[in-house]
């Protein structure tokens, strides 16, 4: 069974681009599964101008002649994806597609609706994604899927003609079935490192890098649930790799692919804080720079010096406000004595070691006063005459966010690029490349609403601007 496995184009004209983590995962597991046909299709760097995408991506993905294709698909791939899926069952009816991804989980049936795609995997892909295809070796397997536990599937398969209309593919009478929730993978040490044999060479996504950059997951979820985030949802908690095997992945990373900077995508390294002693230790005597999120209240003197001693460059912290009021209604849940001046010592202690911090805040939060923007605001320019990076955002409504469903009579339908030049998923390039697409599904693209706090959408949208201009050079990223 040849099975093709897709990362959609979205980061255009990009110099510096990062090998997709989750889908080398995939690809790795596969391996191990003893599958020797697997694709990684990294259509993000193998696609890198806005003209003629969907054209370009069904030639390359057909050129695969999969027999199983499957998408990852977070919110900003999405509308790529419906239409994609549409024109691909259009010449290749026969052909099994599944999505997966933190979008495709969360809205299962409604991607199903939106597109004629056959199975959506839910969150952790590794052993679902083996299952479905041992079953989709079957000539009967759209009736035995139900055994398939943590999917979303078709109980029998769309028709030629269904494929390729506009109208809702569960319009067929065909039923949409969601299976149990599968048990998280509990021993992440068991997976194989990610199959980056499986794509394109290094030089294809740092072309200019003398030492190439990787992301590694030294653990999976978080144990916060902030109301804007569902990465806990996604993830069922947090797990955690042995602090051993995150290091093996680091030196096979250096000894195979000459790797100079690790990025730590963890939601916050440090907040196992026995676990990450033991993983700064191991880092130190690995002798890689690295960046990593961290919030602050998780965060002291003490663990400054850690990462500082283990050539940590760079550290992230979410602010998203300077009011404790709202760090409730976010629910940040900061520690008892995290306060503004504690936070303004901490990213003291990180400049003097060496470390550059950037600290992300947001706007636009329901219920959020003027003087609540504005002492934000206020908060990051003190923060960047101290020598840290900044970043100010309007709040982005993700889909399957609490603060979502809490609010959502807040929400407010605005083109934040037009309006304030402001966006949080689609970039200029990507919006060059989907602009009918972005249209037709706005309203699976968040860019295109706001929450209404008691300031009101206009004043929040001048006050991004003017703090733009105050906050020069603030949006960099680590």
């Amino acid at each position: 069974m040849r099975v093709t496995l897709v990362n959609p184009p979205w980061q255009f004209y990009s110099p510096v681009k990062l090998m997709p983590l989750g889908l080398s995962y995939l690809g790795a597991a596969l391996r191990e599964e003893g599958r020797s046909q697997v694709t990684l299709l990294d259509l993000n760097v193998l696609i890198s101008g806005p003209k003629g995408v969907l054209d370009r991506a069904t030639r390359l993905v057909e050129a695969t002649k999969p027999d199983v294709l499957g998408l990852s698909c977070t919110t900003v791939q999405a509308p790529f994806v419906i239409e994609f899926v549409r024109r691909f069952k259009q010449g290749n009816p026969g052909v099994p597609v599944l999505l997966g991804g933190i979008h495709a989980s969360s809205g299962a049936r409604e991607m199903l609706d939106l597109c004629p795609a056959d199975v959506v995997v839910h969150s952790e892909g590794e052993r679902t994604l083996a299952e479905v295809l041992s079953v989709l070796e079957r000539d009967d397997w759209t009736s035995r899927l139900a055994s398939v536990s943590g999917i979303t599937y078709r109980s029998g398969r769309p028709s030629r003609a269904g494929a390729g209309t506009e109208a809702p593919a569960s319009s067929s009478g065909v039923a949409i079935v969601t299976t149990e929730a599968r048990v998280p993978i509990e021993d992440l040490d068991r997976l194989p490192f990610p199959a980056y044999d499986l794509l394109p060479p290094m030089a294809r996504y740092q072309p200019l890098a003398r030492k190439p950059v990787f992301s590694v997951m030294a653990s999976r979820g978080c144990v916060h649930h902030c109301a804007f985030c569902s990465g806990s949802r996604f993830w069922h908690g947090q797990r955690w790799r042995s602090p051993e095997n995150v290091i093996a992945e680091v030196k096979w990373l250096q000894s195979d692919y000459d790797a100079g900077f690790i990025r730590f995508e963890d939601d916050d390294l440090l907040v196992r804080r026995s676990w990450a002693d033991r993983l700064l230790d191991l880092t130190r005597e690995a002798r890689v720079p690295f960046s990593c999120f961290a919030r602050l209240d998780t965060t002291g003197p003490d663990t400054v010096a850690k990462l500082a001693a283990a050539a940590c460059a760079e550290v992230y912290h979410g602010l998203e406000s300077a009011s404790p009021r709202l760090w409730g209604l976010l629910r940040k849940d900061m520690k008892s004595g995290v306060d503004l001046d504690r936070c303004r010592r901490l990213i003291r202690l990180e400049l003097d070691a060496g470390i550059i911090p950037t600290v992300s805040a947001i706007i636009g939060i329901p219920t959020e006063t003027r003087d609540e923007m504005r002492g934000t605001v206020d908060f990051l320019a003190q923060l960047r005459a101290m020598g840290a990076r900044v970043q100010l955002w309007i709040l982005t409504p993700y889909p399957d966010t609490d603060i979502v469903r809490d609010w959502k009579d807040h929400l407010a339908e605005v083109d934040r690029w037009e309006r304030f030049g402001q966006f949080d998923v689609f970039s200029e390039a990507a919006r060059d490349a989907y602009r009918g697409l972005v249209s037709k599904y706005r309203h699976l693209v968040p860019d295109f609403w706001m929450f209404s706090n008691e300031a009101g959408v206009e004043e929040t949208g001048r006050l991004l601007v003017e703090a733009r201009r105050r906050l020069i050079g603030a949006f960099d990223f680590v």
